[in-house]
């Protein structure tokens, strides 16, 4: 994989997304909008990379927006780093069971799909988050500024000279 034509997503569990998320709700459908948007962006300036971490909220929501272009874009490609596998989605709160089918939908339209370790550690996740941006020439995020994985993503990609487009930060009402 080239580095230079990827782009990894990094953003916050669904609970701090507009619309939490939902296809449905009015709010989740402007993000998604504007979201698809940058994917195009992206794609005309070259990259066909597309990089997710694999977590409720942002990352399969992103992930989603990148199978949708797929149909005109044939020749992108998704890649999943899963920070682990063994009952990955039993640990964290925000795996509903919508979120769970939605993961698990995106993982089966995924081109390529990794997991950093088998079970989980702690730490893994800001091994996961440095792996995306290790990977990648630019950053869509959605980061609202609060504190956490986010937040330290967007912070080591500013370190390794990312291009970094943060949605909620970007004055785009959603």
């Amino acid at each position: 994989m080239n580095r230079t034509r990827a782009v990894c997503f990094s953003g916050h569990r669904p609970d701090r997304l507009p619309g939490q998320g939902e296809p449905d709700e009015p709010e989740t459908q402007k993000l998604a909008a504007v979201l698809l948007g940058h994917i195009e962006n992206a794609i005309r300036s070259g990259k066909d990379v597309f990089i997710n971490g694999l977590m409720a909220g942002w990352d399969v929501f992103a992930a989603e927006q990148v199978i949708t272009l797929k149909k005109q874009h044939p020749h992108i490609r998704l890649v999943t780093i899963a920070p682990y596998s063994s009952h990955f989605f039993s640990r964290e709160k925000c795996w509903t069971p919508e979120w769970v089918k939605r993961a698990k939908k995106v993982c089966g339209q995924q081109d390529i799909g990794v997991k950093i370790v088998e079970n989980y550690r702690t730490g893994i996740y800001y091994e996961r988050n440095r792996a995306l941006v290790d990977n990648s020439a630019g950053l869509i995020c959605y980061c609202d500024g609060g504190r956490g994985g986010t937040a330290y993503t967007v912070e080591y990609a500013l370190k390794n000279g990312l291009e970094i487009i943060n949605i909620a930060e970007s004055g785009v009402s959603v």
